[in-house]
């Protein structure tokens, strides 16, 4: 199995009710050298194991204030931040605790709304309403706000800690643009779980065609893009017999065509969208290795049949695929963590693995989060101090009680089929990366041209590039200036 050093996440996996209250007394504050550790690569201590993270807000009493969360509705995410009461679901269960728990911590009232995914948050903000004191938003609107100067830099907002492992600092690092968060990810964005990729596995096919072990190659760093090419035209079949391949043959992969080149290139280890040492953006599309990847992800699927791209794609990971999985028809699945609670039903056993590497040389697996929702403080909020109490201590909450709900109960106790899977869960959750190109610009690249390219298989990748660098220097002019 991988030694590797746990992500501050994942962490919170083993910390299954420990409250971030009382934080102001004797011992609950980390020192110093405990704070400057990386939130990604911190070791687990005996004292978090047993008491879980703590934050910095001081316990003040608000007196019934409301702390008012807008968020938007999403077939592909969880959209709920509040529960009325406990119905026996240990997700959402774990919601109501939490939320009740900072309550009575600060004696206020947290009050979510649910509204439509059309970006409407703007349109709130520009009226100087002053309607929610947080808004999550798509990762494009989010952006879209700060030039338009209607949110105020995350980092900026009083009682925010960005170094508490309770914030993703590998991700935002990725996300920030001039050396500036505008946004940040921490465990009460539960969106980003949702939306972190992975392979499922038929395992009765792997059986069947003497695979091997599937987890093996994974864990000896042996799961490479070949070998999956590989894997995959060994199941290839026309069941029927009518010399043609549609919905009633067997597939060595299923995947909406928006989503299979960013899931390759990003397994590689590549971006679309780099940054300079200025913590600004540029075209990384025009490297050679970005190249062989992109060119890589055509081979394994077009060139060699074994990609189905005819499924009608209604979601992220489109109904029919699901289907056709279920019923033995593709070795490899697609699939959101969100999306494998869809397959809980299915007969096959199925198992979970990260996309497979470029190549043995490269160092490590890593997995994409494509499209996120992330927390803005609109510029029309009349009180960031308790704003940022309150959000601070919610993200802490998070990791001690709602994480561990989605990752280990939830998901590992609930519909992974196997312990492999679940250390696969880990391997997959400790290396995300979010690339720009795939989020915050994806109406510019991913939803642009390269999924039109991958949906129609033409590889012209240059001549797409052509407009790239003027957008991406008009992107980087309406990049508000720090003050």
């Amino acid at each position: 199995m991988f030694k590797r050093i746990l992500s501050a996440f994942l962490i919170a996996v083993i910390l299954l009710s420990a409250s971030c209250g009382d934080s102001g007394k004797s011992g609950d504050t980390p020192g110093e050298s405990e704070q400057n550790q990386s939130p990604d690569q911190v070791e687990a201590t005996e004292t978090e194991a047993e008491t879980g993270f703590k934050d910095n807000v001081p316990d003040t009493n608000y007196e019934g204030k409301e702390f008012r969360i807008r968020t938007i509705e999403n077939a592909n995410v969880h959209s709920d931040v509040d529960i009325e009461e406990q119905t026996g679901d240990t997700y959402f269960d774990s919601l109501y605790i939490r939320n009740r728990a900072i309550e009575e911590r600060f004696n206020i009232k947290i009050v979510g709304n649910i509204a439509e995914d059309n970006g409407g948050e703007a349109k709130i903000i520009m009226a100087g309403e002053d309607a929610f004191d947080v808004a999550s938003v798509r990762c494009t609107h989010a952006l879209t706000m700060w030039e338009d100067h209607l949110v105020i830099n995350i980092e900026d907002i009083p009682n925010i800690d960005l170094t508490k492992p309770y914030w993703s600092q590998s991700i935002n690092e990725s996300i920030s643009l001039a050396n500036q968060k505008y946004v940040a990810i921490g465990a009460f964005d539960m969106n980003v779980y949702d939306l972190t990729f992975c392979l499922l596995f038929n395992k009765n096919l792997a059986e069947s065609f003497s695979l091997g072990n599937m987890y093996s190659l994974v864990d000896e760093g042996k799961f490479t893009t070949d070998k999956m090419s590989e894997q995959m035209q060994v199941v290839l079949a026309d069941l029927n017999g009518d010399n043609k391949y549609d919905e009633n043959d067997r597939w060595g992969y299923l995947a909406h065509t928006k989503n299979v080149l960013p899931n390759f290139w990003i397994a590689a280890g590549e971006k679309s969208i780099q940054k300079d040492e200025n913590d600004l953006p540029y075209n990384n599309m025009v490297s050679d290795r970005f190249n062989s990847v992109f060119n890589k992800a055509f081979e394994i699927t077009y060139d060699t049949g074994v990609y189905y791209n005819k499924i009608s794609m209604d979601a992220d990971i489109p109904s029919q695929a699901r289907t056709m999985f279920a019923a033995n028809q593709s070795l490899f699945l697609d699939a959101t963590l969100f999306y494998i609670a869809a397959l809980r039903d299915m007969e096959a056993d199925f198992g979970i693995l990260p996309y497979p590497k470029y190549d043995e040389a490269q160092d490590k697996y890593y997995s994409r989060v494509s499209y996120y929702w992330c927390c803005v403080i609109p510029v029309t909020n009349e009180d960031t101090e308790f704003t940022g109490a309150i959000l601070e201590a919610l993200n802490c909450e998070s990791a001690n009680s709602v994480v561990p709900a989605y990752y280990e109960i939830a998901l590992k106790g609930k519909y992974s089929r196997d312990t492999e899977s679940e250390q696969m869960l880990q391997l997959i959750s400790d290396n995300r990366i979010v690339d720009i190109g795939d989020t915050t610009m994806c109406d510019k690249i991913r939803d642009n041209f390269m999924a039109s390219l991958f949906a129609s298989n033409k590889r012209d990748l240059a001549s797409k590039l052509a407009s790239v660098d003027k957008q991406l220097q008009k992107y980087i002019e309406k990049i508000p200036q720090k003050n």
